[in-house]
């Protein structure tokens, strides 16, 4: 096999990395991109001025970040700039911000998919996120004590990991996880904690949108409510924009099987990969509760339904 060069080895990195790791490849592009213009303007134009009451004179690169890619303060702007929903959630201010956005992003990521699809990871990304922006807005246009500082525009990724974090925590709060490789806890405690922190830090001038972090979190909570159910909501929305096109786990339609028929009396229904793999999991989990029902009971302390379905499950 011919040798690869650096861009060849991260081009191939970043398509074998699913979902997740194309989530961090575009939010790390973008702060890179931010990084190296900002360095061109403080070379071929000079320092930030200072002004006279000691502020910053914002710089043409924070300028463009605030007038174009964040999600304003003010909601009519909307109008003018809707891409900046999708937008703010791909760009950060500061590079502390950006390093722990992304370093929870791969965690709460790589948790995430052990419960869903990479396609549901992208999706409570993007709607987490952008219902963090609106519970953000509604916050500050309700509550007086805070409405006197102003709406602030946000930018950032830290609603949209929110919600991808608490929709895991709250579809299996005993999750275990090794806190510094010494304390293990249930994830649904860490999560909590991260909460009840935004809480204590709402109505503070410290510059961060807790708003934002509490919708994300409100969303995830929200989106795995019966989660594999095809009344949920998020399993609605996936099969809208299947229906489209718009998306699959791989960003491109699955070549390696074909959609399968699941026969129901005499009626024969279409299912997706997705909604395979879901019936697949909601089936798994519950022969799992009878077999621990077994454990408990006997054979005999089964219902004829349950007997039923573990018979046609031993058939297969």
């Amino acid at each position: 096999m011919a040798k690869e060069n650096v861009g060849q080895y991260i081009k191939r990195l970043v398509l074998q990395s699913g979902i997740l790791g194309k989530l961090i490849a575009v939010n790390t592009a973008v702060f890179l991109i931010f990084v190296l213009v900002d360095l061109g303007e403080r070379l071929f134009i000079g320092a930030p001025v200072v002004l006279a009451n000691g502020d910053v004179m914002p710089t043409m690169t924070q300028i463009f970040r605030h007038n174009y890619l964040s999600a304003p303060g003010d909601p009519s702007l909307l109008l003018y700039r809707p891409w900046s929903l999708v937008t703010q959630l791909f760009t950060h201010g500061s590079f502390t911000h950006f390093l722990f956005n992304m370093v929870a992003l791969y965690f709460s990521g790589k948790i995430f998919v052990n419960f869903f699809n990479q396609r549901r990871l992208l999706l409570t990304y993007l709607l987490g996120g952008i219902f963090g922006y609106f519970i953000h807005l509604i916050a500050y246009y309700t509550f007086p004590g805070i409405a006197e500082q102003g709406v602030a525009s946000i930018l950032g990724a830290s609603g949209a990991v929110f919600a991808v974090f608490v929709a895991s925590a709250v579809h299996n709060p005993s999750f275990p996880i090794h806190l510094f490789g010494v304390f293990k806890l249930p994830l649904f405690v860490i999560a909590a904690l991260y909460v009840l922190s935004d809480l204590m830090g709402v109505g503070s001038k410290d510059e961060v949108a807790h708003f934002a972090h509490l919708g994300g979190a409100l969303f995830g909570g929200l989106s795995v409510i019966n989660a594999f159910s095809s009344k949920n909501f998020m399993i609605r929305i996936d099969r809208f924009i299947f229906k489209f096109k718009l998306g699959t786990p791989s960003f491109k339609r699955s070549k390696s099987r074909p959609k399968m028929k699941v026969h129901q009396s005499t009626k024969a229904s279409t299912q997706t990969d997705d909604q395979y793999n879901a019936d697949k999991v909601v089936q798994k989990e519950r022969i799992d509760a009878i077999l621990e029902k077994i454990s408990k009971k006997g054979y005999e302390g089964l219902s004829k339904e349950e007997k039923d379905i573990l018979f046609n499950e031993s058939k297969r």
